[in-house]
Formats: C-alpha cells, structure tokens, sequence
C-alpha cells in the first residue's frame, strides 16, 4: 500500500481507503475517486498530479493525493483490496 502521491507515472492502481474527513470524502466522490476506483497516474513530477479516473483526466493536488491510499492493480484484483463502506469513516 502507497499514497496516490508516491505513484509512479504510468503505474494503474485501485483506490483501497480515504484517509480523510467527509467534506474530503464528498470531494473526491464528485471527481468519481472511491475505494475499488482504478487510477492511473500520467504525471507525478512538479505541481499536481495528473492521473485518469474512469476514462477522465483529472488534476488532484498533492495534499489530496496523501490521502489517498492505493494499492497495486495485480495485488488488488488477487483480493488485499477489499474496500470499506465509503462514508461510514
């Protein structure tokens, strides 16, 4: 498990858990970004990150990306993945 924000460009990986309060939960709702989302990083270099979320590409803010903690698309398919309930936390 990485932050979205240690991603390397080109990596794919499916989103596991928010570590973050509602109103950033709500957030990356509207951006189509929750646990089991697939996100591919385009750019991690200077500035925010762009990455593809559900076909659309997307610019998050390092701060946001922090809090967005992913895990390898191989690793998530063979069951370390398992998301929680969104908006319980």
């Amino acid at each position: 498990m990485k932050k979205l924000s240690e991603v390397a460009e080109g990596e794919l990986v499916n989103v596991i858990e928010i570590n973050g309060g509602d109103g950033l939960k709500q957030k990356l709702f509207r951006l189509g970004i929750m646990p089991g989302t697939e996100i591919k990083v385009i750019r991690n270099s200077i500035g925010p990150i762009i990455a593809e979320v559900r076909g659309v590409q997307i610019a998050i803010g390092r701060g946001m990306a922090s809090k967005i903690i992913v895990i390898e698309k191989e690793s998530f398919k063979k069951g370390m993945g398992d998301s929680k309930d969104y908006l319980s936390r």
